[in-house]
């Protein structure tokens, strides 16, 4: 059972509110925490990154993608949120309650770059694998793409993919078979 603290953070964190989420963690709430249904607050943050993916999505769908800058405005208090838990010494190589997929895979499948690189320099793995026996890279690859990554049609990728998984790659990332 949560204490009221600790369901107010994670209502601050879904509803984007670095205010409150800033002021719980100034008042010595610890972020280690895990919520039976939605797991860590590090995964409620991180299950939050598909909304901003969601739009991002719509937008090239609809034929007007969305400029750098709008990208950045609307992921900015998702960064904030994120580097407050980071702050906070939040455990990030904890795993949802279905222990299938961390904050790293989350960022990684919402395309997040700037997320995805925040995580990898605050040394989380890349090469921890979900309850298949995937590789993040592997995982993420079939996801986008349906296939493994060495197999990538990249001319069916749109930028933010390709930047995330080839940033994944560059920070060591592997894919399954090459750990195997």
């Amino acid at each position: 059972m949560l204490t009221a603290q600790q369901q107010a953070f994670l209502q601050a964190i879904e509803g984007l509110e670095l205010q409150q989420v800033n002021h719980l963690l100034a008042e010595g709430l610890n972020p280690n925490f895990i919520d039976s249904e939605k797991g860590p607050a590090v995964s409620v943050w991180s299950d939050g990154l598909f909304k901003w993916w969601e739009v991002i999505c719509e937008a090239y769908e609809a034929g007007e993608a969305l400029s750098a800058e709008q990208k950045q405005a609307t992921l900015q208090v998702h960064l904030d949120i994120l580097e407050a838990l980071i702050q906070a010494e939040a455990n990030f190589h904890l795993w949802d309650s279905e222990e299938c997929y961390g904050p790293l895979w989350d960022a990684a499948s919402a395309a997040c770059v700037p997320a995805v690189l925040r995580l990898l320099d605050h040394q989380v793995e890349t090469n921890s694998k979900d309850e298949e026996g995937n590789t993040i890279l592997s995982s993420i690859s079939d996801l986008l793409f349906d296939c493994e990554f060495d197999q990538i049609d990249w001319s069916q990728a749109l930028p933010e993919e390709k930047e995330t998984l080839e940033l994944l790659r560059s920070r060591g990332a592997k894919m399954t078979k090459e750990l195997a």
